[in-house]
């Protein structure tokens, strides 16, 4: 192995990892604002992952905490889209696998998006948390919009059905590494794993219903965030048991995400692929 090869496997591992530990670090601030919030603490807040880099990033010395923010999401978003051309895993040309890789690349924008809004409040621009929010909404006054709107919910239907299927297989904890110092740690963590995944993909459950309900009546009010999600779950009759169930679960997605960034085992090379089916 020369060093150019060295160099390059040292470069994609290093932007899992730091970009593992940005996505971590958004997950847990959003559930510890709301869980804050559902404690009665004045510094708790029911956000999304714009509100929660906003106020992340000005709790930080100067500019600081935005520049660390920007360069994690940065960094994932490089990561993904690596994982969706490269296919370092070897998930080949199947059509679950192309669906997969296609997966990573929605994934890539839509940290992308959540580096914008750190870029627009570092740079001193107004920014909008909740861009693509305002962007859905103009999509319901045309016939082309609202079938979009349709296939974008559907598509979040079914990663919240992924992702739940995810949580009750725990296929996560193959990719961890089995190192003696850290093995013992596995059992909890995929635990409190499947915990965060399944929130997530209740969340995700939610956000997609209520695009395609935006989308087959052609009603803006029905399109929702995460941070409009939680807010909806807190005024219910069992709200506070419902806040506090999603704010706990993104805590755990959070940890998870950390937990991948310092043990996750990752492939940086190409593996061969599955052949096509």
């Amino acid at each position: 192995m020369n060093l150019f090869q060295l160099a390059t496997i040292f470069s994609v591992v290093s932007l899992a990892r730091i970009g593992y530990v940005a996505k971590g670090m958004v997950f847990l601030a959003v559930g510890l604002l709301s869980l804050l919030a559902l404690l009665g603490f004045a510094e708790g807040r029911v956000t999304g992952s714009g509100g929660a880099i906003h106020i992340m990033g000005a709790h930080a010395p100067g500019r600081i905490g935005f520049g660390l923010l920007i360069t994690g999401l940065a960094a994932h978003v490089l990561w993904r889209i690596y994982q969706a051309f490269i296919d370092p895993d070897g998930k080949g040309y199947s059509t679950v696998a192309l669906t997969k890789r296609t997966g990573f690349l929605i994934s890539a924008g839509f940290y992308a998006s959540m580096m914008l809004v750190a870029m627009s409040a570092i740079t001193g621009l107004t920014g909008n948390a909740s861009g693509w929010k305002s962007f859905a909404e103009t999509l319901v006054d045309f016939q082309i919009g609202r079938i979009l709107l349709g296939l974008v919910g559907t598509g979040l239907i079914a990663t919240a059905a992924f992702q739940f299927h995810r949580a009750g297989t725990q296929p996560f904890r193959d990719r961890w590494t089995r190192a003696a110092g850290i093995k013992h740690l596995h059992g909890p963590m995929a635990w409190l794993s499947t915990y965060g995944i399944a929130v997530r993909g209740g969340l995700f459950l939610m956000l997609g219903w209520q695009l395609v309900r935006a989308g087959w009546f052609a009603a803006s009010d029905e399109i929702i965030d995460v941070a409009t999600a939680l807010w909806l779950i807190s005024r219910e009759s069992w709200g506070d048991v419902g806040l506090g169930i999603a704010s706990t679960g993104l805590i755990c997605y959070g940890a998870y995400c950390l937990f991948n960034a310092a043990f996750r085992k990752i492939a940086p090379v190409h593996r061969k692929p599955e052949p096509m089916q």
